[in-house]
């Protein structure tokens, strides 16, 4: 929900009784226990309950009140966008500090809606506040990007939790932080009444807030939100069930429908691939092979997977391809290693197998490792970077390698087998020569429906915005006479209220004065105006069209202005000046596969990260030195135009 920053209006301060008001909303809904206090004489009628004051009320009460909402809280407005359609919700958030804390958001309450939601701050105050569900870690990273919970995604059932109705409000934690909640969400099922979940499709769980998002970064003495806990006590740890459970899931291929829908999902492979070999008398298949560990595996066993996926790489590359490299292009980067040599070719593929669960923690220090075997030769560059400037092919690790059975690629997996590994390290590019194309549309405001234009749910294009204002035109001929000019309407109670009344101006001012208006102006105030026609925005490519008459529903259109890949020169410490390249995965540019071509067209270190600011996995690409001009031409052989690329020099000395 707030992947978007929202607009915070003032902060006011919330009275005493409207707090003790929404507190005991909260305790009623959530159906929140309270302790009974024995020495308390209960009210001897309904009157002396009403009259209740909080100096007469059962301490546990009031604790619990100013734990859901402290004393000190605050309340404000708020507006932002969320959705595929970038609807505008509004609504109040409440702000508060716990004891020892600063101030954080800690509920939140949509427009006319009476719930309030809570936020992870509020959760790992309150204990067992809601219904706590759990997820494998390598799907929460995917809930972390603002996707919906699938059925298939949930662990630890049955039981479900009896509480996780439709409707409810549940939060979810990782199988790492199982006591942990971080992320909110409401349930799209009863998932109370489910069985087994393996193979099931569908969202389980709407996301609304999950930490890492725009609310959970909020503060007023400026951004950045406090990381989660190692662990509470009080939330209900995850069954044995749930561990266990976790190796028999995989994510979906992404192609499959319950992924169309936006969400994280999860399929059953292991017992299935099992009994596929064992039919096919496949029975000679080694533990090591199976897609899935069956258990965690320890420090030692990650090192050995990565080492022989380096070499299984190394072995492809050297067998399928021409001396003296290969195939394959040097230097070679730290991302270039882990993102195209190491992960498609480790034996497993899931969250144990990674490089921060090695004894190396980086890829620097994996290098280090490997030039010390006398595998590689390494070298570090200006900045810190380690790279490898060549491979000893004659090394007897790589000719005595032998290949082990690689899990079952991804659909969306490009560099995952043998056969395109070494295309891969040669720079295979996929977005090379595609053809891009931006058209922006248009939906009309309630202003101009039906009147002007006939439908606000259905997007126009420019040219048929102006058809309909000239057929407005010419249905009402009393607009024509009496003009200064042809060129020139008279104003009619509809054009005057509706549209210079928008979001009035000077120029608004003069024409409402003169009582009449040109007729390019009026087309050019209506598309100017995002009160009359909001903007969105289509990325066409190759021979992609898109006909407003009859839409494709694999083009999905885009609020706001058009994308575009910003490029930023900037100095870093003393002289040194480095260029950062982001915005490009919108275009279908891989930053992983652009970088080390930078590298070599720039003759400079090239580096890929995460975008300082960016939503989780928007990557950007750093180059030594200001090559702007290298950087537009690579991103010409892409598709994409010069009206779409944004220099941002930051070299420059500001004008005083």
């Amino acid at each position: 929900m707030f992947k978007k920053k929202p607009q915070i209006k003032n902060l006011a301060p919330l009275r005493s009784s409207d707090r003790r008001r929404l507190a005991d909303q909260i305790i009623t809904e959530y159906k929140v226990h309270i302790p009974p206090v024995q020495d308390l004489e209960p009210p001897s009628s309904t009157t002396e309950q009403a009259s209740a004051t909080p100096n007469n009320l059962s301490p546990a009460l009031s604790l619990i009140r100013t734990s859901l909402l402290p004393e000190t809280c605050l309340s404000a407005r708020f507006t932002t966008h969320a959705g595929a359609n970038a609807t505008l919700v509004s609504g109040t958030i409440y702000v508060g500090a716990h004891p020892g804390q600063e101030e954080r958001i800690l509920w939140i309450q949509y427009g006319k809606e009476s719930r309030l939601y809570p936020t992870v701050y509020t959760l790992w105050q309150n204990p067992g506040l809601v219904p706590l569900l759990h997820t494998p870690d390598f799907v929460v990273d995917k809930l972390r990007t603002g996707a919906d919970l699938m059925t298939p995604g949930l662990v630890g059932g049955p039981p479900w939790p009896q509480n996780a109705q439709l409707g409810s409000v549940v939060a979810v934690a990782g199988l790492e932080k199982d006591t942990v909640p971080i992320w909110v969400g409401t349930c799209k099922i009863d998932i109370s009444s489910l069985g087994r979940v393996q193979g099931s499709k569908g969202a389980a769980v709407e996301g609304i807030h999950w930490e890492g998002d725009e609310l959970w970064a909020w503060r007023q003495t400026g951004a950045g939100g406090r990381p989660s806990p190692d662990r509470i006590s009080g939330w209900d740890k995850r069954t044995e069930e749930s561990t266990n459970g976790l190796h028999r899931l995989v994510l979906d291929d992404p192609e499959d429908e319950a992924q169309d829908e936006g969400g994280v999902s999860l399929d059953l492979s292991v017992d299935s691939k099992v009994n596929t070999e064992a039919a096919n008398g496949n029975q000679h298949s080694e533990p090591d092979q199976d897609e899935e560990s069956p258990r965690e595996p320890t420090t030692a066993e990650v090192d050995d997977a990565f080492l022989a996926a380096f070499l299984y790489f190394l072995h492809s590359a050297k067998t399928n391809n021409d001396p003296p490299h290969y195939g394959i292009d040097f230097p070679i980067q730290p991302s270039f290693l882990i993102a195209n040599m190491i992960q498609p070719h480790l034996r497993f593929q899931n969250q144990h197998y990674n490089i921060r669960k090695t004894s190396w923690k980086n890829a620097k220090k994996f290098i280090k490792y490997l030039d010390k075997s006398v595998l590689v030769k390494s070298k570090d560059r200006n900045g810190g970077e380690t790279v490898i400037l060549d491979v000893d092919f004659d090394d007897a690790r790589i000719k005595s390698f032998t290949p082990y059975k690689l899990p079952k690629p991804k659909a969306s997996t490009t560099t995952s087998t043998s056969e395109n590994s070494s295309s891969a390290a040669a720079g295979a590019d996929p977005s090379l020569g595609q053809k891009l194309a931006i058209q922006t549309i248009y939906r009309a405001s309630s202003k101009l429906v039906p009147d002007m234009i006939p439908s606000k749910s259905t997007y126009y294009t420019s040219s048929q915005i102006s058809g309909f204002v000239k057929k407005y035109i010419e249905n009402n001929p009393s607009l024509s006479e009496n003009t200064s000019s042809p060129r020139f309407i008279r104003l009619d109670p509809f054009i005057a209220n509706n549209i210079l009344s928008s979001n009035p101006s000077a120029s608004d001012t003069r024409i409402l004065a003169a009582g009449e208006i040109g007729r390019d102006v009026l087309f050019r105030r209506i598309l100017e105006d995002d009160h009359l026609a909001t903007p969105h925005w289509l990325l066409l490519k190759n021979s992609q069209s898109y006909d407003p008459e009859k839409p494709d529903p694999g083009l999905k259109p885009k609020a706001g202005a058009s994308p575009h890949v910003t490029i930023t020169i900037e100095k870093r410490t003393g002289t040194k000046v480095v260029t950062k390249i982001s915005g490009l995965e919108v275009f279908g540019i891989n930053p992983q596969i652009l970088s080390p071509e930078l590298q070599k067209k720039c003759a400079g270190s090239a580096s890929v990260g995460q975008l300082m600011g960016g939503k989780p996995g928007v990557m950007e690409v750093v180059v030594q030195g200001d090559q702007r001009d290298v950087v537009e031409k690579e991103m010409g052989r892409r598709g994409v135009d010069k009206r779409w690329i944004v220099v941002d020099d930051k070299t420059k000395k500001k004008k005083k």
